[in-house]
């Protein structure tokens, strides 16, 4: 009967409509004649019925419950894409990609965004590696998706709506999304389960935070949109032979207190408590660079890590009482990274990338024993003063 059903309707829209069977399936002009027809006849509850099954309203407006099902994230806990959104996405992806070059050009890029309000990145070129007439790549693209779901999880359930993820038998958008294990849980199990990782970047002014902030993409600051309001960029990273992630780096200015000059603790808190890794950059061409680094991340309850900018230049004697390499020892830190802008590093700058994925990815690592430096400072002298104490002792019960 349905079979019937089904080609008695086809042969009556290929009756009266040319352009509504294309390679014996309904198209989008089909499809209208084919509810003119049962409004015509009376039917309208069969159109309402497919209205509703793609989440309209009495007003015909699409249901909040539709467009966004409810979400709990707790705090510590993130948003991904599931390998199922993913599926979807990329398909996407493909099916706009008309000229099959991997890239989406503007007009494919609206033509894919055509059925939802706008597109949902606005200037994403601040954002992502894009190709050189700034079209977006597979890859941009994904990690586009990925930076979404992250920072605004229902926008990205909603535009996840708009695309038609819900007009399968998925139920509704839940499933193209994964809620992550609280970070807390991570650190526990000495290991990230995360897909993606946020790492914020710290730094004394003029350090070079921007520039190193873009080259995760490859660009440079003037390649950057001075309209740009956030400076968080987001890239794959590949590390550990076989391992990918997705790499957060976001640029955090704190305030001074009182025009003092240093961020208060709660404003470090506040701004980069709640990542996989504080990341504080340092020049290594400004003698005073290192200790406003290290002021920062006495205040830091994340892992962290040092990384000297302008390396590419002349090094000059930090001022303080420790080498970055004697002090990161004594913390429990990795060795300083050192890092340099110029174009033509881009090798070296990708395996500081990997490093931060890897340090993201398995906190405890070298995490471990990391401890301000003026705990450090604290129990040497402690140790010392009981080591000379000891020691008269000693002497006192010798000579006895």
């Amino acid at each position: 009967a349905v079979v019937s059903t089904q080609s008695t309707g086809k042969n009556l829209i290929r009756k009266y409509c040319d352009a509504g069977i294309i390679d014996n399936k309904l198209s989008e002009v089909g499809f209208l004649f084919l509810h003119t027809i049962f409004i015509q006849r009376g039917r309208h509850e069969t159109t309402w019925t497919v209205l509703r099954k793609f989440g309209y309203t009495d007003e015909l407006n699409l249901s909040d419950e539709y467009l966004r099902p409810y979400l709990h994230v707790e705090p510590g806990c993130s948003v991904e894409i599931s390998d199922e959104g993913y599926d979807f996405l990329v398909a996407q992806f493909q099916r706009c990609d008309l000229d099959k070059d991997g890239l989406l050009s503007p007009t494919e890029l609206a033509n894919l965004f055509s059925v939802c309000p706008n597109i949902p990145w606005g200037d994403f070129s601040s954002s992502v590696i894009t190709s050189d007439m700034g079209w977006l790549s597979g890859d941009g693209y994904e990690a586009l998706w990925a930076l979404n779901a992250y920072l605004y999880p229902e926008h990205t359930l909603e535009y996840l709506a708009y695309l038609g993820y819900n007009s399968d038998t998925r139920g509704n958008q839940l499933s193209a999304i994964q809620v992550t294990p609280n970070r807390q849980e991570d650190f526990k199990r000495q290991t990230s389960s995360r897909n993606v990782l946020l790492c914020n970047v710290f730094g004394p002014p003029g350090c070079g935070k921007s520039c190193f902030v873009n080259a995760l993409i490859r660009k440079t600051e003037m390649e950057i949109s001075p309209d740009t309001g956030r400076h968080i960029c987001i890239n794959r990273i590949r590390f550990q032979a076989q391992q990918e992630k997705f790499l957060i780096l976001k640029e955090v200015t704190v305030d001074p207190i009182d025009g003092l000059g240093q961020p208060s603790q709660q404003d470090l808190l506040d701004k980069g408590g709640d990542c996989d890794l504080a990341v504080i950059l340092y020049d290594t061409a400004q003698s005073s660079s290192f200790q406003e680094a290290v002021e920062m991340q006495n205040q830091m309850i994340v892992p962290s890590v040092f990384i000297g900018m302008k390396c590419d230049r002349t090094p000059v004697k930090q001022d303080y009482t420790y080498t970055p390499e004697q002090y990161c020892q004594m913390a429990g830190l990795p060795p300083p990274l050192l890092f340099s802008s110029l174009p033509d590093r881009e090798a070296s700058q990708q395996k500081v990338f990997q490093s931060c994925a890897l340090f993201a990815s398995y906190p405890f690592m070298q995490q471990s024993a990391s401890i301000p430096l003026g705990k450090v400072v604290a129990a040497s002298v402690a140790v010392a003063v009981s080591g000379v104490a000891l020691f008269f002792a000693f002497k006192y019960l010798k000579s006895r």
